[in-house]
């Protein structure tokens, strides 16, 4: 079946060889992966998510405008058995938008966010997870609240709010925002020349003691801390303040809970100056009340439809070469109006499947200095903080904050980012 891209084309319409807009999810097993379970479990996977059996295709319509469209790929999804990912949109990917790997007691998701979220992939990662525990582990494995092969899939789940006319919206009026510290311009220490990516565990029961005590959650208080670790550094900023993006989940506010494709948005956490001598309590009251404001419903489909509407004028354009290059400084507009970013898609909920699983890590293809994927299972927290510094200023500077709360962590890994390629899906 071949579909139009709506919501998809700001995503189709920017990446390209400066952001790939890719994320791997990284599952650390507690045994050896074995590979041939694996793969049997991909390709079952594969099967309950049609919407994601994809390959990207440019059409033209009657007036000789080209537009991307999603086309069936009945080819497999590809394993891999290295940590290397394969360049999606290839045919080392088979066409695919999506891939995995397996090596050692991990296994990987990589998918391009034009074709999902975290909220999307969550899901595939759970099928996968259970199609492989019940083949490993326990073939009778409970698969409550999971999506299996065989299930009916929805009509929901394919239905795409901009695709529909918009709706009318109240709504309510949100401060202006100052200036933002922009780390890619403005940093306490040389950028380097790659992004690095540090793990960082966190008892689930430590941090959740913590959450509950104060007004505040996980991704709410990890945004608050980067901004004060970053404020630190920055002590002279004569106008600008550190600004948290902190990614929030669409699909409640636009009334389409299981719709499949990607819903992820933002809302803009300004650590300002009358803020910076309060206590942290009183910080952290302030953030939420920012994040409810701003992640109301109404709020929350207005800036859906904004973008919504800014990709509808770009499609005037005639060729998809051309809204790549409008979109070209995308990217400077995005860090100049934030400092950093959190991304926390909630707990992994891999159900029976997780008493198998060790640790999750989350990494991306992003355009900022300094942000942090937050992944929850097993009982651990996953901060995977992302930064482009030549040194760990910024990082000791986090995690300096971290100790203040009296909350311990431990550093489980760290190296260079890994996410995939993508092929020049423009002249494909």
């Amino acid at each position: 079946m071949k579909r139009r891209l709506f919501t998809e084309r700001m995503y189709t319409n920017w990446a390209g060889e400066m952001f790939s807009w890719t994320v791997r999810l990284t599952v650390r097993m507690k045994d050896t992966v074995d590979k041939v379970l694996m793969l049997q479990a991909v390709l079952d996977t594969q099967r309950r998510y049609p919407y994601y059996s994809v390959r990207q295709e440019i059409e033209r319509d009657e007036q000789g405008c080209e537009h991307f469209v999603y086309q069936d790929n009945p080819k497999p999804w590809v394993l891999s058995t290295t940590e290397q990912p394969v360049t999606l949109f290839s045919s080392e990917a088979n066409d695919h938008l999506m891939a995995f790997a397996c090596w050692d007691d991990c296994v990987a998701l990589d998918f391009f966010h034009g074709l999902t979220d975290g909220t999307g992939a969550y899901h595939v990662l759970r099928t996968l997870l259970y199609e492989y525990c019940r083949r490993r582990y326990d073939a009778d494995i409970d698969g409550t609240g999971i999506r299996k092969p065989g299930d009916t899939v929805s009509d929901d789940e394919w239905f795409d709010p901009a695709s529909q006319p918009q709706p009318e919206l109240h709504p309510l009026p949100e401060p202006l925002l100052p200036k933002a510290i922009n780390l890619m311009q403005e940093h306490a220490c040389p950028l380097g020349d790659r992004t690095e990516t540090v793990n960082i565990l966190i008892e689930e029961q430590q941090m959740m003691q913590y959450v509950r005590s104060g007004d505040t959650s996980p991704a709410t208080l990890t945004a608050l801390l980067m901004t004060r670790a970053v404020g630190r550094m920055h002590p002279d900023s004569p106008e600008a303040v550190p600004i948290a993006t902190l990614a929030i989940n669409q699909r409640a506010a636009l009334h389409a809970p299981v719709a499949c494709r990607s819903y992820a948005s933002a809302v803009l956490l300004p650590l300002r100056r009358d803020m910076l001598a309060m206590d942290i309590n009183t910080q952290q009251t302030i953030f939420r009340g920012m994040v409810i404001l701003q992640s109301n419903d109404d709020n929350t489909a207005t800036r859906f439809w904004l973008s919504a509407a800014g990709q509808q004028r770009l499609e005037q354009l005639p060729t998809v070469a051309a809204r790549h290059q409008a979109m070209a400084s995308a990217h400077l507009r995005t860090t100049s109006m934030t400092t950093c970013f959190v991304s926390y898609v909630g707990k992994a909920n891999f159900g029976a499947a997780e008493q198998y699983i060790r640790e999750m890590y989350t990494e991306c293809d992003t355009p900022f200095a300094f942000g942090a994927e937050v992944s929850a299972v097993g009982g651990m927290f996953c901060i995977s903080l992302m930064q482009r510094f030549a040194d760990d200023t910024y990082l000791n500077a986090f995690l300096d904050e971290l100790r203040g709360l009296g909350i311990g962590y431990t550093i489980r890994s760290r190296r260079q980012t890994v996410f995939a390629p993508i092929a020049d899906y423009r002249t494909a």
